[in-house]
């Protein structure tokens, strides 16, 4: 599998000029770098936020949430996480509020030229970095060649982050496929319902041609990988993934 050149991790400070409440639980923040060099990354990339506690720094790494766009913009998406000191501290924030970050890190990037076809799997905020990749494919010049899949797992239908950008994309491109699946269906659901490894076999029974991002809390994508490798037949190099816990 190609790989990026690596991009040096900065420390900057960005403001937050936008916060949209997607649930009652989760925040969409868009960031503008006011301090430090211009923003290089790759979509799918994490940074490191650090806010003030006790008279020094606690940092936690956050997916950024969109493709590259100008060098100075970028979107990330939480959750408040009811225990958690630096989430609640990020959700808290009201726009022209200031963040120290260090970034970008990880290696989980779509390597162009995509030459089979791609899945994504997500549930909840593992969306996010999702989010960046396939904007960054959407966003590149010339037809896409092979289909692209997302599908994407939550409880019910008001927590589909991004669902509207996810239906336009498949509405403009007949090889994008967006798949919802809710693991709490209301009556009247139309949609997927269970869990995104049922749909997975549904869709790639008999395939190995392809390649998987997994993102997400750690269990799903543990199960996902071991279903990826044991039962499909996937190499290691097919599959690339980010866990939360």
């Amino acid at each position: 599998m190609p790989t990026r050149p690596f991009i040096p991790p900065q420390q900057f400070r960005a403001k937050l000029r936008r916060v949209t409440e997607l649930t009652p639980s989760t925040k969409h923040f868009e960031w503008e770098v006011v301090d430090g060099s211009a923003l290089k990354f790759y979509a799918g990339q994490f940074l490191s936020l650090e806010v003030p506690r006790d008279g020094s720094q606690e940092a936690r790494p956050y997916s950024i949430a969109s493709a590259p766009r100008d060098g100075k913009s970028f979107d990330l998406c939480l959750n408040r996480v009811e225990s958690g000191y630096v989430s609640n501290y990020l959700c808290d924030l009201s726009a022209n509020a200031v963040v120290d970050m260090h970034g970008p890190h990880g290696s989980f990037v779509v390597s162009p030229p995509v030459e089979q076809d791609l899945v994504f799997v997500a549930t909840g905020t593992g969306i996010a970095p999702i989010r960046g990749m396939l904007g960054e494919i959407f966003n590149a010049p010339g037809k896409l060649s092979h289909d692209v899949w997302l599908i994407f797992g939550v409880r019910h239908p008001e927590t589909i982050l991004y669902r509207q950008e996810f239906e336009n994309w498949a509405a403009q491109s007949a090889g994008f496929h967006f798949l919802p699946t809710l693991s709490r269906p209301p009556a009247g659901w139309q949609g997927k319902t269970g869990y995104v490894q049922e749909h997975l076999r549904e869709i790639f029974a008999g395939r190995k041609d392809f390649k998987a991002y997994i993102c997400g809390l750690k269990a799903m994508v543990d199960e996902v990988r071991f279903t990826l490798k044991e039962e499909f037949g996937l190499d290691r190099k097919q599959i690339r993934f980010e866990k939360y816990d």
